[in-house]
This record gives C-alpha cells, structure tokens and sequence, in this order.
C-alpha cells in the first residue's frame, strides 16, 4: 500500500484523527487511470461525516464510532468502481480500498 501525505489539509476541517492514510495499489491504480484525487473523499467527505453510500444504520453506527473511538467505514463511487474508506478504531491508519479486498 502507499501512503499519502494529506494531515496538513486534515487539520482544517476534520471531525476525527484519520491517522496514517494508504490506499491500496489497485485503488492507486484506478484513481490514477482516472484522475481522481483522494484528498477531497477523505477531507471533504469521510472526515467530515458524509459516509457516503451505506446504509441509514451504518451511517448511525458511524456516527457512533466517531464519539466512542470505534472503526468508521464510508463507501463512496468514482469512475463507476465502488470503494471503500475505513479509519481504525484506533484512528492510526486510513485505508482506501476496493470492497473485495478486504
């Protein structure tokens, strides 16, 4: 996985600690092929509570997770490929990744 450096735009508006943030090789992969830029999923979406495509109970579990210190998992869509974004409980990594990679 590669890391990304994005914690001097996460200051700004975070909700959370996105810890170390990685993603994937097949991700890279996509977004690069694609000219997606990660920075506005975490920054502007992900560590802002906007979970993306989940369910109204795993928005409500997430929402959970950022007061009590618990894994938070958005879904999100880009170039028609689905991907998810997961921040440990522990908020020491971020990872990027495809749904069948986990």
């Amino acid at each position: 996985m590669s890391a990304i450096d994005v914690h001097g735009a996460q200051k700004k508006v975070s909700l959370f600690s996105c810890g170390t943030v990685v993603a994937t090789p097949a991700v890279m992969a996509h977004f690069s092929e694609n000219n997606i830029e990660i920075e506005p999923y975490l920054i502007q979406r992900h560590l802002q509570s906007d979970w993306g495509d989940v369910s109204p109970e795993d928005a409500i579990a997430n929402d959970f997770a950022v007061e009590n210190g618990l894994r938070i998992l958005s879904a999100y869509v880009a170039a028609n490929r689905r991907f998810w974004v997961i921040t440990e409980a522990d908020r020491s990594a971020t990872t990027f990744l495809f749904p069948e990679e986990y």
